[in-house]
């Protein structure tokens, strides 16, 4: 799964794919990725990464997810948190941003 930022928008793509996170960016979004990611509600910056909300992750899989999927997200959550890639409080999930 994958955050895509585009100039005004923010989406998950590939839901049900838990084996692999991260952000792709747009070159012309960059500037204005923390005021995106905000007014989405889906995560926030932190230094060169976006640590991505779970609810927000949760909400956008919606109806958009396989059987399993739960169990394979929380085993991802479970993994993040092992490299210390989970917020403290479990809210959130680190992401590395790479270029769209």
């Amino acid at each position: 799964m994958h955050v895509r930022v585009s100039p005004g928008s923010v989406a998950l793509d590939e839901p049900d794919d838990c084996s692999s996170f991260k952000v792709l960016l747009s070159e012309e979004a960059r500037k204005d990725l923390p005021g995106l990611l905000a007014s989405a509600s889906a995560g926030k910056l932190d230094h060169d990464d976006v640590m991505v909300s779970v609810d927000w992750i949760k909400g956008e899989c919606a109806g958009r997810i396989g059987m399993g999927w739960n169990y394979r997200f929380a085993n991802m959550l479970v993994y993040a948190a092992g490299k210390g890639w989970l917020s403290q409080d479990g809210t959130h999930v680190r992401a590395h941003v790479e270029a769209l």
